[in-house]
């Protein structure tokens, strides 16, 4: 018996490891990349790019390889690399931990809704994406207020007219309640969670295991968001091993699309 789990250990050892590198390209989030990836890139069915870092004929060229592409959109907080920057910077609510060149803003204002959705969206749809990757709507869990959640839906609201698809990235406060509220299906069409299975300590630069507490957690927050008739997407960072395994089965069986990335860079 001892000898025959020793053959048989190293081929289990051996399947995990080619099933980790050989993960399904269904889903990928690609915000750290440019033009120069497209090849790359155009393995996956659905992906998420920067738009500013593509032209139109490159999404083009994705989407003539059968990819469906979303584009990024920060709609809850204000990076210095903007060229909008100090148009806004008057508008900013604290320091995003983690991010030093990014601060929250307030989405209540009626300047910035307008500029997310008549100048930033407009490009954006302007180049034939299928739809809009929202980001930091979790604005709303620093700032609990009802100005920034209605603000949140003002911005929703405007970008419907573009009639693409939307997923809104974290922002699980804001999404519970729009569910509570039976708004959510109106507003955007699927939600990415981040870090369900893994967790990056940013301290360390360094990923690791999710807490059993918070994979509970976010595990019955996609639950809730699939019950409510929303895409699930998720965005590991560099699971690993059993880990991995962990990850696969679970969103497999659910039905999740999940990426696996190699770091925080996304690229």
């Amino acid at each position: 018996m001892k000898k025959y789990l020793f053959c048989i250990i190293p081929i289990i050892c051996l399947f995990l490891l080619v099933a980790w590198k050989s993960a399904d390209n269904d889903y990928g989030v690609f915000i750290g990349a440019s033009d120069e990836d497209v090849s790359k890139i155009m393995k996956y069915k659905t992906v998420v790019i920067e738009p500013t870092a593509f032209t139109a004929d490159s999404v083009a060229y994705l989407k003539a390889a059968g990819c469906t592409v979303y584009g990024y959109l920060n709609i809850g907080s204000l990076e210095e690399y903007r060229d909008y920057y100090s148009d806004f910077e008057d508008i900013t609510l604290g320091d995003y931990e983690g991010w030093d060149d990014e601060k929250w803003i307030d989405v209540s204002n009626k300047d910035w809704q307008d500029h997310i959705v008549y100048d930033v969206a407009a490009q954006y749809a302007a180049m034939g994406l299928d739809g809009f990757f929202i980001d930091n709507a979790d604005v709303y869990y620093q700032y609990p207020e009802s100005k920034i959640y209605l603000g949140l839906v003002d911005i929703l609201q405007g970008l419907r007219q573009y009639q693409l698809k939307v997923i809104i990235n974290g922002g699980d406060t804001f999404v519970s309640e729009c569910i509570d509220d039976k708004i959510a299906t109106g507003l955007f069409t699927g939600i990415n969670q981040e870090s369900v299975f893994t967790c990056i300590n940013f301290d360390s630069q360094t990923y690791e295991v999710q807490s059993e507490e918070d994979t509970r957690y976010f595990k019955e927050y996609l639950s809730k968001a699939s019950r409510a008739g929303l895409e699930v997407f998720v965005i590991e960072y560099h699971a690993s091993g059993v880990n991995w395994v962990k990850a696969k089965t679970y969103f497999d069986k659910k039905g999740y699309s999940w990426y696996n990335a190699e770091d925080l860079n996304l690229n």
